[in-house]
């Protein structure tokens, strides 16, 4: 599966964009806050500039109607991959036997230089697909989002457009949009917080749920909130956190945000960035096939959780089994290796016995 490293030329580019920007921030900045440390800063600044390079050299790209019209919708009916191409997937998903308006709706999104028949996006369609209880979706925009980062950032946005547009429309036909699950790997996360946002300006009110596995931080950290996946893009947004300062954002983006050992940069068993990135994924998959086998605890930051400080005991299950209820920063553990799951024993520090009461504690 491929991921990417920015490039040296880019890190180049953005760091003289940093030096050189004004020193005030353009109104659809976020400022950093005070408390981050220098790794950190940087990072929220190299972000600033990224998006101030496709600021400057794509919005004024021409129409890109053709572009738009290589994205497909695969439709996982049974043992059956159905693939259409983005204009007539409205009209092959609501003939009879196939999209059923009962159901909810799983729709995964790739990320960057990846597609939908690649491991990690397929596996996670197919473990919702093995419950025979959902429609399951894939959404193809390898050609969009495989090109320079920058401008795949700048394609990521017409990808979430166009999606909305098809959501909108089997609405339309009878769907409801509290059903659609959206789940959005790295860059695909912000695709699917781009669909939400054009979802809630043709229809006026928002979808179901939106699901970002270690949302792309590149380009994305302390942007505005209509420049990146956002808590407003659903009724209810959940993050998982894997890589973060590499490859992943560095700020909580949803109404719940599950930091698996630490949220990274690294996770235990991992030696390339990809790794680590893919990890939250992985451990997404895992939970469809056995909630409740990732509980997070609610705390103020990673130190506090290793010191076992987390003063609430207010405890949350990572993933598939996540109550739409759930709010604020939780941490958790898991193990280097598949199974990743500790269940109740990943809320506590390594170096800290469970009590047993804590193991049969009722969770939501």
């Amino acid at each position: 599966m491929r991921h990417f490293n920015i490039s040296i030329t880019v890190v180049v580019i953005v760091y003289l964009l940093v030096v050189t920007l004004p020193a005030k921030m353009p109104p659809t900045e976020v400022r950093p806050r005070h408390d981050l440390n220098f790794a950190e800063t940087v990072y929220a600044k190299l972000s600033g500039a990224c998006r101030a390079l496709m600021d400057l050299q794509y919005n004024s790209l021409s129409d890109q109607n053709d572009l738009i019209k290589t994205m497909k919708i695969i439709y996982l009916d049974g043992n059956d991959m159905k693939t259409y191409p983005i204009d007539a997937a409205y009209v092959a998903l609501t003939k009879p036997a196939n999209f059923d308006i009962s159901k909810q709706t799983k729709i995964v999104i790739h990320g960057y230089k990846d597609n939908s028949q690649s491991a990690v996006p397929l596996a996670l369609a197919q473990a919702y697909n093995e419950k025979k209880m959902f429609n399951v979706l894939l959404v193809d925009a390898e050609e969009m989002i495989n090109k320079w980062y920058i401008l795949s950032v700048h394609n990521a946005r017409l990808v979430g457009k166009r999606l909305a547009n098809l959501l909108a429309n089997l609405e339309n036909f009878g769907a409801n949009a509290e059903d659609f699950h959206l789940l959005g790997i790295s860059l695909g996360a912000h695709i699917a917080g781009w669909a939400g946002k054009y979802f809630r300006q043709y229809k006026g009110h928002n979808l179901g749920r939106i699901t970002g596995l270690d949302p792309a931080g590149p380009c994305f950290s302390y942007g505005h909130s209509d420049q990146r996946l956002d808590k407003t893009d659903a009724n209810y947004v959940d993050v998982v956190h894997s890589n973060r300062l590499i490859q992943g954002a560095i700020e909580p983006l949803g109404h719940s945000d599950f930091y698996i050992n630490g949220g990274g940069p690294t996770q235990p068993g991992c030696f390339m960035p990809s790794c680590s990135h893919l990890r939250a994924a992985e451990v997404y998959i895992e939970s469809v096939r056995n909630p409740k086998s990732f509980v997070g605890v609610q705390c103020e930051n990673w130190e506090q959780f290793k010191k076992n400080q987390c003063v609430d005991k207010d405890y949350a299950v990572l993933g598939y089994g996540s109550s739409s209820a759930t709010r604020g920063l939780y941490y958790l553990r898991t193990s280097s290796h598949s199974p990743f799951g500790l269940g109740m024993k990943g809320a506590k520090s390594v170096n800290s016995k469970v009590d047993p009461w804590l193991e049969s504690l009722n969770i939501t």
